[in-house]
């Protein structure tokens, strides 16, 4: 068939028309592919509008979601939507602890679509605690570098993400309130991005999970100078494996008992017989000295980039930053001193009592 030479005009028209159109989706495509909220370590900045006082009173058992409306910048735009807000925790959630509880944000999955935080359902958020001293803040910096330090010994821990939320009471009876939180990954999500499932299942021995990362972990507590966790009763542990019926890994969160967040509130549990939360108590079980020197080992090799993340930290005062790498100095110091390792991991190590 012989096109006439306008025809052919319109066909080469058509194609040109039809590629512009394909080139033009792909670079809409790109430009609305949103990242992965714990891809980045950038500050986010938001703000997030809510009937304040009714959201911080709900502290009961039973809180419930109250709606709220997520806005932040992108690039000339505003990117807004509606959320979900509630209280969460234990102890935070006490009024006399803290004036503003910890958080968890719900999102809608189809308007968070092609946001910052889409594929995201529930994020917990770690917030302020108070906001009559500065010491408040500096302590969500510092449970938030805990996490960060965490990851510099495995992906088998949690991401966060800081943010710096500017809170605006949609009744108008509150001034607007700014601080700096930050996000902390599904548990679910972690879970998939490591390989592995979430295991709920209660009273797992610590020696029935895997050896070597439970012996580390506890390590990595003994050096933040956090005794409050417990394997057994998944307090403020995850667990996560290959299988349902592989050994387990056990991986932390809320650190905010540690010796290094100085939380006010913080006390060691009287079972344990420590005077301060800034006293150290290895709460693993009894290792060899030679099991021991190959974990001690892998701490030695991150000790750089441990140090690096506090030092070049524009998030804490000068003062907190000194008290951090005095206290990882005499980490350091114990670890490779033979008879610190024997007093304070051997001797004072917990064991297995058959009856």
């Amino acid at each position: 068939m012989r096109f006439s030479f306008k025809n052919q005009l319109l066909l080469i028209l058509f194609l040109f028309t039809l590629l512009r159109s394909f080139a033009q989706n792909k670079e809409v495509e790109e430009v609305y592919k949103a990242p992965y909220l714990f891809g980045s370590d950038t500050l986010i900045e938001l703000s997030i509008t809510t009937n304040i006082k009714e959201l911080i009173k709900d502290t009961g058992k039973k809180s419930k979601y109250h709606q709220a409306r997520l806005s932040y910048q992108l690039g000339d735009s505003i990117v807004s939507m509606i959320v979900q807000l509630k209280t969460r925790g234990r102890y935070r959630k006490n009024k006399n602890v803290c004036a503003f509880p910890p958080l968890r944000i719900k999102f809608n999955q189809a308007s968070s679509s092609y946001t910052l935080f889409h594929g995201q359902n529930k994020v917990k958020i770690v917030g302020h605690c108070r906001n009559d001293n500065s010491r408040f803040q500096q302590m969500v910096f510092q449970e938030y570098l805990i996490y960060k330090a965490y990851q510099i010994l495995t992906p088998e821990s949690f991401k966060v993400r800081l943010a710096r939320i500017t809170y605006k009471d949609s009744a108008k009876n509150i001034k607007n309130l700014e601080e700096y939180v930050f996000f902390i990954e599904d548990f679910e999500k972690m879970a998939e991005r490591n390989g592995k499932i979430p295991i709920y299942k209660e009273r797992i021995h610590q020696d029935r999970t895997m050896i070597n990362k439970i012996t580390r972990m506890a390590v990595f507590q003994f050096m933040i100078g956090n005794t409050d966790w417990g394997v057994p009763t998944l307090h403020n542990i995850k667990m996560i494996a290959k299988t349902p019926t592989a050994r387990p890994v056990a991986v932390p969160y809320d650190f905010d008992w540690a010796s290094l967040v100085n939380a006010p509130y913080a006390i060691p549990n009287a079972k344990l017989d420590l005077e301060s939360i800034h006293d150290r108590l290895y709460r693993g079980y009894l290792r060899t000295p030679e099991e021991l020197e190959f974990i001690f080992k892998e701490f030695r090799m991150k000790k750089d980039e441990f140090y690096k993340l506090y030092q070049e930290s524009n998030l804490l005062t000068e003062k907190e930053k000194k008290r951090v790498l005095d206290y990882f100095d005499e980490f350091y110091d114990i670890i490779d001193n033979p008879k610190l390792v024997k007093r304070y991991f051997i001797n004072n190590a917990r064991q297995v009592r058959y009856k």
